[in-house]
Order: structure tokens, then sequence, then C-alpha cells
């Protein structure tokens, strides 16, 4: 060994003994602050996952001006700063996660088994979509991308002793920011935030908002979110509970996501009427209070007649609306939806038990089925079944029916809040994949792990009611 060789082994060696002790005291470091923090700490990490979204979408200097016509180029550029910026918040969130598992195994006294089935549902979900697949898949693959959300799910899982209201009122404030951002973004960042000549449901509006989501699509729901965590836990000032509903339901509507308006109209009555049955009794046992057929049915009804008066706004506002639905291409084929699906089917066929691996749908798989424009399968369902064969489609199944379980139990503890952010997530099923595990930096990721740390107040019930007129806290949470 020369010495340039030597050098060289000497260098690369000190730099790894500095990035270890870096590390160390990182990872000492969010121990202490968890310490001190606890409630708080991975409350967190939905507010920075969507300031990193919304920083990365002006980073990437995108431009949707003409997406209806150029969808494939319409994502921008992966910078230099972006780039580093999600390397940052990645190690941010892991450190969080970190120090969260850190903290559960220096515990000494007895955790309780709430939540464990959930927990195995979803790892079995994890492990069918993300492992088994990328093992036997047609294409095999690893990325380390696929690590990071089950980290963050398996802490919200430890941390589930926790009261949950610092995970809704830090999401709460981090939506309205992100929302807020989407609005100023027409002004300041249109060509990134704002598709111009596009038909879609609204009369005589051209343009649609994708704000500083990723998609329409993804914007939407997460207006929803906001509007739903507001109506549930309203803020202290009037003007911020104004000027959230007021950009919610602009950005909502402006988005023209009409999976989500569907998720709307029937997430709204659900929460309405959850917190209509549980709301009057603060001191009763959860399981006095659980849905009969007949309550559980009010909400579905309430979301027939709004959908009765959109189709009858329809023929207000539209000149022979049926004959222009029957004709509109766009309608037909479900957006082009119907080809992608047929797409997913055919890839499905070629694998039936492992299904294609995580990397379908990425530019490669895209090119070889013709189809720039198709991200995902536009569909859970065939999502999980493309991807991951009849096993994928198996573990979805399952967790999806412990998640569906688990919401239903602490419906009456949440007050509606619990079935109705299911609801907006399974709305999603048909036309979206609401349960993208791909990444962190994700509309898909906030709500789910909302949704997961929401359900997991199984058990807990309310203490006393608030004064009225008070935008605190509507009821105040404890362990029976």
């Amino acid at each position: 060994m020369d010495d340039i060789q030597l050098s060289t082994t000497l260098l690369y060696l000190a730099g790894a003994i500095v990035l270890c002790g870096v590390s160390i005291l990182a990872l000492g470091a969010f121990v202490g602050i968890n310490r001190h923090f606890k409630k708080w700490m991975l409350a967190l990490v939905n507010p920075l996952i969507l300031v990193i979204m919304a920083a990365g979408t002006v980073l990437s200097k995108r431009d949707i001006t003409n997406a209806e016509f150029e969808i494939a180029t319409a994502g921008g550029d992966e910078s230099a700063a972006l780039i580093w910026l999600l390397r940052l918040a990645t190690l941010t969130v892991v450190g969080i996660c970190l120090a969260c598992f850190i903290s559960a195994s220096q515990r000494r006294e007895s955790q309780p088994r709430q939540g464990r089935a959930l927990l195995l549902a979803f790892l079995f979900f994890y492990f069918t979509n993300s492992l088994l697949n990328d093992i036997f898949g047609l294409k095999p693959a690893f990325d380390q991308k696929l690590i990071y959300p089950t980290l963050v799910f398996i802490a919200a899982y430890l941390n589930r002793k926790q009261d949950f209201t610092p995970m809704i009122d830090a999401s709460k404030w981090g939506l309205l920011l992100f929302i807020l951002a989407s609005c100023a973004a027409i002004v300041l960042f249109p060509q990134a935030a704002v598709q111009q000549n596009y038909s879609g449901g609204l009369p005589s509006v051209h343009i649609r908002l994708w704000g500083l989501g990723s998609n329409p699509n993804s914007t939407g729901p997460l207006a929803l979110a906001l509007l739903l965590l507001q109506a549930y836990r309203p803020f202290r000032s009037r003007v911020l509970q104004t000027i959230g509903y007021g950009a919610g339901f602009f950005v909502l509507v402006m988005a023209q996501s009409k999976t989500a308006w569907i998720a709307a109209l029937i997430a709204f009555p659900t929460l309405w009427w959850g917190n209509m049955l549980y709301g009057a009794a603060p001191g009763a046992h959860s399981r006095d209070s659980a849905y009969s057929i007949r309550h559980f049915a009010r909400p579905i009804l309430a979301c027939l007649i709004g959908l009765g008066g959109i189709v009858a706004l329809s023929y207000i506002t539209i000149h022979d609306p049926l004959t222009s639905l029957a004709h509109d291409e766009q309608v037909t084929s479900l957006t082009g939806r119907t080809d992608i699906w047929a797409a997913a089917i055919e890839t499905w066929k070629q694998s039936p038990l492992f299904g294609y691996g995580s990397s379908i749908w990425d530019v490669d798989f895209r090119r070889m089925v013709g189809m720039d424009y198709a991200y995902n399968a536009h569909n859970q369902l065939l999502q999980s079944l493309s991807m991951a064969g009849i096993l994928g489609l198996l573990g979805l199944l399952i967790y999806c029916f412990l998640l569906l379980r688990y919401a239903y139990a602490a419906n009456t503890a949440t007050r509606g809040l619990s079935l109705a952010l299911f609801f907006a997530i399974f709305a999603r099923f048909f036309t979206e994949v609401p349960l993208n595990m791909s990444s962190i930096f994700s509309g898909e990721f906030v709500t789910h792990l909302l949704l997961f740390s929401v359900v997991l107040t199984k058990g807990k019930m309310y203490r006393t009611a608030s004064p009225p007129g008070d935008y605190a806290p509507l009821q105040n949470l404890q362990w029976r």
C-alpha cells in the first residue's frame, strides 16, 4: 500500500469515526428532548412532513400550467438543495422514532395489550406489500424509503399511552399553514400551484388548484382533514377558525378532486352525528354508546341527500347534463383510470402470488406500458394486487378490517372523529391510493398516520365538558 492509498484509507476511517460520534450525540439529543417533551415529539412528524412537502414543491420548480397535456413532465427536478433537505428531514424523523424506541425500552411498568392486533395487521400489510414482493416479485428491488413509514407507525404504537390531542393539534396547525401556503402560492408561484385549461366539475371554472401538494387529489383530502380537525377541536381564536374554514373550503373546492368531495359528504355527517351521540354524555362508558345499525345509517342517508343536491345543481347549471356525461371521454374512462386498471390487472396476471414489486409505476414501467401519466394504479385494491399479488391484497384487506374495527371501537372516545377519518380515507380506495407507503413525504402518509394514531385511543373517555363558546379542547381525556 503506497502513501496515497494509506492516506485515503485513514481519511475514510477518520470520517467514519466522526460520523459515528455525531450520530451518537444527535441520538442522545433526541432522547433528551423526548424525555422533556414526550407528548409532542411524535406529534411534530406530520407538521414537519407538510413543511418539507411545501418546500419541495417550490425548490423543484415544477410547472403544471399545462399539466393536462404534459403531466409526465410536470413533476419538476430534484435539485441538490431539495435532496439534502429531504435527507435532513428523513434523519430528523428517524431520530424521533429511535428516541421513542429507547424511551419505550426503558419503561419498567407493564404495557397494555391495546392496539397490538392493529400493529400486527399493519406489519403484515407492510411485509406483504413492501418486502415479499420485492424479493419474489417480477422485478426484485430494494428501496430504503419503504422502511421509514414503518418506523413511524411502530413509534406511534409505542406512544399509544400518551394523550392523542398533541397529534391532533400539531397536525391541525401544520395543515392550516400548508393550506394557507397553497393559497398564497396562487399569487407567488402560479406555475407550480395552478393548472390552466382544465375542464372539471365546476361550471365556468377552467383552472385546477394543485397548491403545494404533489397533485390535486392529494391536496384536496388534506384540506378535508383540516376541516375535520377544526370541526372536532376548534382553534381558540375565532379569527383563525374562520380563516381555516375559508381556506380549507376554498382549496377543497378548487382542487376539484371529486373523490375528496364524496369523502366530505360521508365524513362530515359522520363527525356531526358522533358529536350528537357522544358529546352530551361525557361520563358515559364507551361500550354503552356504540352505534346501532339505525344510528349508523343516518350519516349515510345525509350523504345520499347531499349527492342528490349535487345532481340537482348539475341540471340547473349544465344544459342536458346526462347527454354531456355520456359523450365525455373523461367521465366514461374515469379520467383515463380504466386503462390504468387494465394495465394493473394484466401486470398482476404475470405474477399472481407476489406481483410486480414496489418499483411498479416507476419511470421504466410507465414507459413499458405506454402510460407516462400513471404514477400508481389509481385504485388501492389494484395497487396492492399489481404490486404485491394475492398476498399483498390479503395483507391490505386484513389491515383495513382491523383499522375499521379499531376506528369503530374508538368512535365514542373521539366523538365520531375516528370513523370520519376512516371514511375520508376509504372513499378514496376506488380511484386513488390513500395507503401509499412508498414515502413519508406525501399527503397520504399524513392522513394515514393521523388515523392510525387516533384509533389507538380506544379506551379513553371524557372527564368534563368544556364551557360554551370555548375554542380550546371540547372535552378532556383520561384513561379509564
